[in-house]
């Protein structure tokens, strides 16, 4: 068995213009294909898709602590990426700290799911 890379990462919203909004209009993501008749977007980050399902049946649950966790955005510079958020009014967990050999800092977006913006160490 061989898998090449991800696809896509499926987030289910019961807000998808607030969430479309967010992912587009706040962090500058591409939106790649559209079904209209399922309620779906994707949009690109880099090489990742997030698709979009908005459903009016989905229930934000933030007690649930099974299943996706958080997914991360590779970014040049977590610290001038942050204070973009920030002036964004974005709502922030963690601020830029560094772990391991990593720099990193979490955030959330309109639903709640919880997001992370990754720098890898500068050569």
């Amino acid at each position: 068995m061989k898998f090449n890379a991800t696809h896509h990462v499926a987030l289910g919203t019961p807000n998808p213009t607030t969430m479309e909004t967010f992912y587009t209009e706040t962090l500058g993501l591409e939106v790649v294909r559209r079904w209209e008749e399922v309620g779906i977007v994707f949009l690109a980050a880099g090489d990742t898709v997030i698709e979009l399902i908005g459903r009016d049946d989905f229930v934000i649950d933030p007690s649930r602590r099974a299943g996706l966790y958080h997914f991360a955005f590779h970014v040049e510079s977590v610290d001038e990426t942050f204070e973009e958020l920030v002036a964004a009014g974005i709502t922030i967990d963690e601020e830029p700290r560094n772990y391991k050999d990593v720099r990193i800092a979490f955030f959330r977006d309109p639903d709640g799911n919880l997001l992370e913006i990754v720098e890898e160490p500068r050569k």
